[in-house]
């Protein structure tokens, strides 16, 4: 077991709380269980019980625990948790949750590969111009973050689509995977998006042609090579762990 320790000074009730939530997806708190008095918290974190409080309150908006005048702060199951805890649970005390983020690629493929047959079926001209324009920027030896330009990618597929729920969705997912947890793990393990080159290209060139049905075997094509590359440096990452 990992002994907390003080926090940060310019962000002590976040660190507080970052501890505490790491605390409970590692199983030392389970659901069901109440977390240790503020007064004890203060003592352990070496700060005021102000900080503790405030430190609760973020793990309350997180949906991980719950709060009961006179009956303590109780741990309620990961499934209630907030979308915005995600990131946390998939990498947290210096690891990748595999498990978690296979079942996250399970939810999200389908749904990213229906989005890249409607974005071919609906995209305009100038949308196709932006999609080459990345796609040069993915390329180019001096562009530093390539994952940033596929971010983008992905939400401009999205506004392709014309559909406000996907475009909200993409910027969703965009936000997610620049999360701390997600852009360290990225960073450590992940691979270069140029080897996605030669089938964006395909893709283009058969757009740019008029033809949809082989642009969208294409861009489906790419998606899936994403998703199984995560899953392979995930695994991967499990493996040889994360260092801090």
């Amino acid at each position: 077991m990992v002994p907390f320790r003080p926090p940060e000074r310019r962000r002590v009730h976040q660190d507080v709380a970052d501890q505490l939530r790491d605390a409970i997806f590692d199983g030392r708190y389970t659901p069901g269980r109440k977390l240790p008095p503020e007064r004890e918290l203060a003592l352990e974190f070496q700060v005021n019980r102000t900080s503790v409080r405030e430190a609760i309150m973020v793990l309350q908006g997180l949906g991980l625990v719950g709060v009961r005048h006179g009956d303590g702060v109780t741990v309620r199951p990961r499934t209630d948790a907030s979308f915005d805890a995600l990131p946390a649970m998939i990498v947290h005390g210096g690891r990748i949750d595999v498990a978690l983020l296979a079942e996250l690629v399970e939810v999200m493929a389908p749904m990213l590969l229906e989005m890249g047959r409607l974005a071919i079926e609906r995209h305009t001209p100038e949308q196709l111009l932006e999609l080459r324009r990345l796609r040069d920027e993915l390329a180019d030896e001096h562009t530093t973050d390539r994952h940033g330009v596929l971010r983008e990618i992905l939400v401009l597929l999205s506004d392709m689509t014309r559909n406000t729920i996907w475009q909200m969705l993409a910027r969703r997912m965009r936000a997610f995977l620049e999360t701390p947890p997600m852009e360290g793990a990225r960073r450590r393990h992940g691979r270069d998006p140029v080897r996605l080159l030669a089938r964006i290209d395909a893709c283009l060139a058969s757009l740019e042609s008029g033809q949809c049905q082989p642009a969208v075997h294409e861009l489906q094509g790419i998606i899936r090579q994403i998703y199984e590359a995560v899953l392979h440096d995930a695994h991967r990452a499990e493996n040889g762990g994360l260092s801090r």
